[in-house]
């Protein structure tokens, strides 16, 4: 969400960019929007039974960016005040919106929510780069070791199913790590303006500002679906709307206020151990011993990724 000037300089340092102990609030909110990241690929899966890929993205996107807008309003929330911040915010909604999105739910049709799930689990690492190239923020050596830790374990928890579902699942995981990449340099972008906006509002716009081109897309390349009007495709979205964009997107926001991106990012590596999880318990997906053995090793790496900042 930054301005193009702001790209070349390393962000100004705020309490959440300093070494220290990330909050019990921060950490409560840093795992709720891991949950419902598990859950949305799983949604998605089922959603797609009535609408297109970017027919589904569109109206997620601009359902919830509307919804939250009138809520900003009602509640008075300040919308940015200058133009940098204004084309930050515009930036990042492209790129985590229109990009991720629009790559998340074509992925969403043609490869597992599990493998889904575990290879945007990727996004803290492809983000902690993105931090290291755009802004200067290093890695610490234990950040270091515990996201490798991390990534050999969503390899381990993926790689066997993808090899056996062939090139639709291959297609699958290059448009999940299109959406992971687009997620991801939202989220750097998110990052430089965090403590400068209200959260309410900034993903209000971030949402509207995506869900423009994904419209525009719609419109010109077919016509709308008459099923988007019937009530499960409904709850679907406002399921999606309220808990998998508009409560993650806001608390992550809120969360980068006060703890660094690195950080944050850790604990987005819960999602592929979850969305494993939910897709065995709720889709009868299969658990093998290397996914359970990769899932351990996943959650040694987030403790050790986080271990310098305890909860205080």
């Amino acid at each position: 969400m930054p301005s193009t000037t702001g790209l070349v300089h390393p962000p100004s340092p705020s309490a959440g960019d300093r070494p220290g102990r990330i909050g019990r609030g921060t950490v409560a909110s840093l795992l709720v929007v891991a949950t419902l990241t598990a859950l949305c690929y799983a949604l998605l899966s089922v959603g797609l039974t009535y609408a297109p890929p970017v027919q589904f993205a569109a109206l997620r996107a601009g359902t919830t960016g509307l919804t939250l807008l009138m809520l900003a309003l009602l509640l008075r929330r300040p919308f940015p005040q200058t133009r940098g911040l204004w084309l930050r915010v515009a930036l990042s909604g492209l790129s985590a919106t229109t990009i991720g999105f629009a790559a998340m739910f074509g992925a969403a049709g043609l490869v597992a929510p599990g493998i889904a799930t575990v290879v945007a689990g990727t996004q803290p690492i492809v983000a902690a780069l993105l931090a290291l190239a755009m802004f200067g923020q290093p890695f610490r050596a234990k950040q270091a070791a515990g996201m490798a830790i991390a990534l050999a374990g969503i390899a381990a928890m993926t790689l066997q199913d993808i090899a056996a579902s062939g090139s639709t699942a291959s297609l699958g995981v290059v448009l999940v790590m299109l959406a992971t990449l687009g997620i991801a340099f939202g989220n750097a972008l998110t990052k430089r303006f965090a403590s400068d906006v209200d959260p309410i509002a900034a993903t209000a716009l971030q949402l509207l500002v995506g869900a423009v081109p994904l419209a525009l897309l719609v419109f010109l390349t077919k016509a709308w679906s008459p099923q988007i009007l019937t009530p499960r495709f409904l709850a679907l979205v406002a399921a999606l709307g309220i808990g998998g964009t508009s409560v993650t997107f806001t608390m992550w926001i809120a969360a980068l206020k006060d703890c660094p991106l690195n950080a944050a990012n850790a604990f987005n590596f819960l999602a592929p151990v979850l969305g494993v999880a939910i897709s065995v318990v709720f889709l009868g997906e299969g658990l093998t011993p290397l996914a359970i053995a990769g899932m351990a090793l996943t959650l040694m790496g987030i403790a050790l990724a986080v271990s310098r900042g305890k909860m205080g």
